[in-house]
């Protein structure tokens, strides 16, 4: 299947944000100064190089070269960039991704190209922040 991204002719409301390498960290510092009750409808997942957050519109940070991200009525187990869509029909898209990837819902990105599980999406409260940070500082050395 050969396809490629194009612009959202109608983009929906994020329901999460993502950050991908010295974005991605800004934007855990930007959670962590947060006070807990500002995180408590937010949701987090993270990887070496990525932090997806996950809540309502008006409670996701920003940071400079963030993605707003969101799934489309179409094919509610795909999430995508808020202002990108695949040139082939989404459902037909999700049908052949979940054949391969059992975990859902998913986050694809075209820039850096990824298939990301949200299926572990945990609070984002202070031991998760301390988590990631943990985590990517074990990375990094």
């Amino acid at each position: 299947m050969n396809w490629g991204w194009q612009d959202e002719a109608e983009p929906p409301s994020p329901q999460g944000v993502v950050g991908v390498g010295a974005v991605a960290r800004a934007l855990l510092e930007t959670l962590a100064a947060r006070p807990p009750a500002a995180r408590a409808r937010l949701s987090a997942a993270a990887h070496d190089r990525m932090l997806v957050l996950v809540g309502p519109a008006e409670q996701l940070p920003w940071v400079d070269g963030v993605q707003f991200v969101a799934p489309r009525a179409e094919a509610a187990a795909l999430w995508l960039p808020t202002t990108r869509r695949p040139t082939v029909p989404l459902d037909l898209l999700a049908q052949a991704i979940a054949r391969h990837h059992r975990a859902s819902p998913l986050l694809m990105l075209p820039a850096p190209p990824q298939l990301v599980s949200l299926a572990r999406l945990l609070p984002a409260d202070d031991v998760l922040i301390v988590q990631i940070r943990e985590r990517w500082e074990a990375a990094a050395a």
